[in-house]
């Protein structure tokens, strides 16, 4: 990749420059990076001479000073200069944004990945539970999971995504009293109520009627005591019930362009974690209290002590997903486990990363807890029923009813097809932005009408100059456009500009910003970096006309940068989950 060549050329380069200057010196542990200048007016690119003061032994002034001297460049470099500490480096524009457009274009939708890296990676994420509806954070999960997939296997990864449905435990038994003492025989179709909102609507019924009659939860206890020993009345109802919502969840995570390759389901996983405990308790990795429960003692590790198996002999939360763990790892044979849950089960994943190795599993090593901040909206707005919470399908709803009104003015004799059409892809592109262009650690307050703004720092901001780009192309190749100028070919030598080179830096940038997000697992480097570039498309588009440029030779170059520019919006909506319309 050209952004590889520029950086090991000079690389090369530097090493000969610092030979000849100041003799033999290890330089293994310098890190030579080039980064943005100021100002075109004193270099390109420049590379902070810093790391290179205590293995020469002299000031980073000094060392830039001789090296510009010294330095002799490789392509598509022209000249370097010292301006201070730095060694800046100068461009041949031209040549420059040349190789750039070919690479592109040779590239086309495979610009940005890497070889194959030969490791699996596994990546859990969405995990909703069976008695209710996903919600606002289980959006944010599912979108920064299928984000996170895509770039993983950008960097060269297989990539296996995992969901584990919690579908058993006392809240499912709640809200399965709650559909035995209130339904009627009701079902999803009989009401015309989606799976996953039928069933949530028992879930609040029973909240509801548990606050007058306390004794309800003993009831739901009781219940869940008769699924657990198999009893074939509650196991079809539960079946029954389970089978509605996982219709209702099918239907989200189709909306959302979400998929998995393998789902578990904790009703089928729940006990393998006492065996693996059992075995520990034989290997002396953990110790039986007096009363019966088995407890691993942490501390050496800076943690807590933890109950693993009950007094009667009943499996804890944590010990389900070692088994789940270990049972994946024996499937799959995974490099490393990703886990995508929210920020609030830090600790849990601390403690469950503990315990693997405890328990002499040493992969425990490559797992990794992906932790995200939480997701809330502004207060008064798409309020759920439960008055806590806003349902994934409200959202969407809510933000196609915006992006509709922002399309009708823009277009108010629009096709009812194609508005359904243009609506779905800008509110899914201004959900899964305003989600992923941020850090990850960082809470959000998610606000629909800002997702859908054409301007600022949003998803369709960064659509709008996909669909700017493929209007000028449309232009380029119409009737009305001048022969000579769509057949000429490209004079690169005519580009070079400010506006030009600042956007070729950007879209030569852009597989550095894949594999930064890869490594980092956090989708906003992406994000961000699209954003960059439309930016950069914008005041290039501003400085430099396309189809009216003085020569036939300079309107087909800047095309061509206008088609690499399309290629790496394209490519870098897509690792995001976003489509890139043609038009809005």
């Amino acid at each position: 990749m050209l952004d590889e060549q520029v950086s090991n050329g000079f690389a090369a380069a530097l090493g000969a420059a610092v030979r000849q200057a100041f003799g033999e010196a290890d330089l293994s542990s310098v890190a030579v990076q080039l980064v943005p200048t100021p100002s075109f007016e004193v270099g390109h690119l420049g590379f902070g001479c810093f790391p290179l003061a205590k293995a020469l032994r002299r000031k980073p002034h000094d060392i830039a000073a001789k090296l510009a001297e010294a330095i002799q460049l490789p392509a598509p470099f022209r000249k370097a200069q010292a301006v201070g500490p730095y060694l800046n480096l100068f461009l041949d524009r031209g040549a420059f944004l040349a190789a750039l457009c070919r690479e592109i274009a040779e590239a086309g939708q495979a610009y940005g990945n890497a070889a194959a890296s030969g490791q699996t990676v596994a990546l859990e994420f969405s995990s909703p539970n069976t008695n209710k509806p996903q919600h606002l954070g289980h959006v944010r999960n599912n979108v920064l999971g299928m984000a996170l997939a895509r770039i993983l296997e950008a960097a060269g990864h297989r990539v296996v995504k995992l969901n584990l449905i919690n579908d058993r435990g006392v809240h499912i038994c709640q809200t399965m009293l709650a559909y035995q003492r209130w339904g009627g025989g009701a079902t999803p179709q009989s009401t015309g109520r989606k799976g996953d909102h039928f069933v949530g609507d028992y879930y609040v019924r029973f909240a509801q009627e548990a606050e007058k009659d306390p004794s309800l939860k003993d009831h739901a206890q009781a219940l869940l005591v008769r699924w657990e020993q198999g009893d074939p009345e509650v196991v079809a109802l539960w079946r029954t019930m389970n089978g509605w919502v996982y219709e209702g969840f099918d239907a989200t995570y189709r909306r959302l362009g979400v998929e998995f390759d393998r789902v578990y389901h904790e009703s089928e996983t729940y006990r393998h974690g006492r065996d693996i405990v059992l075995k520990a308790l034989a290997d002396g990795r953990c110790r039986r209290l007096p009363d019966g429960a088995v407890e691993a003692d942490l501390e050496p590790e800076g943690l807590e002590r933890k109950i693993l198996l009950r007094r009667d002999g009943t499996s804890v939360y944590i010990t389900q997903d070692l088994g789940t763990a270990v049972a994946r790892h024996d499937e799959l044979g995974f490099d490393r486990m990703y886990y995508v849950v929210a920020s609030e089960q830090i600790h849990h994943f601390r403690v469950l990363f503990a315990l693997l190795r405890r328990f002499g599993y040493a992969w425990a090593d490559n797992c990794r807890h992906v932790s995200y901040g939480m997701v809330y909206l502004p207060e008064g707005k798409m309020k759920s029923r439960e008055g806590k919470v806003v349902d994934a399908d409200d959202l969407l709803d809510e933000v196609e009813a915006l992006a509709a009104d922002a399309v009708r003015e823009k277009h108010a004799d629009i096709a009812p097809d194609e508005l359904v059409r243009r609506k779905a892809q800008i509110a899914l592109g201004a959900i899964k932005f305003y989600l992923l262009n941020v850090n990850l650690e960082k809470d959000i307050t998610f606000d629909p009408a800002a997702s859908v703004s054409f301007e600022g720092d949003t998803g369709p901001y960064v659509q709008y100059s996909h669909t700017r780009i493929c209007g000028i192309l449309r232009k380029a190749s119409g009737p009305q456009s001048s022969s000579s100028s769509s057949s000429s070919l490209p004079d690169f030598s005519a580009l070079g500009n400010n506006a030009e080179t600042a956007l070729g830096l950007l879209l030569m940038r852009f597989p550095a910003a894949v594999r930064d997000a890869a490594e980092s697992c956090n989708p906003q480097r992406v994000a961000s970096h699209l954003l960059e570039v439309a930016r950069a498309f914008a005041q290039f588009y501003h400085d430099s006309p396309v189809l009216q440029a003085e020569s036939p030779g300079l309107v087909a170059a800047r095309l061509e940068l206008c088609r690499a520019t399309q290629a790496v919006l394209l490519r870098g909506l897509a690792l995001l989950g976003i489509e890139a319309p043609e038009q809005m």
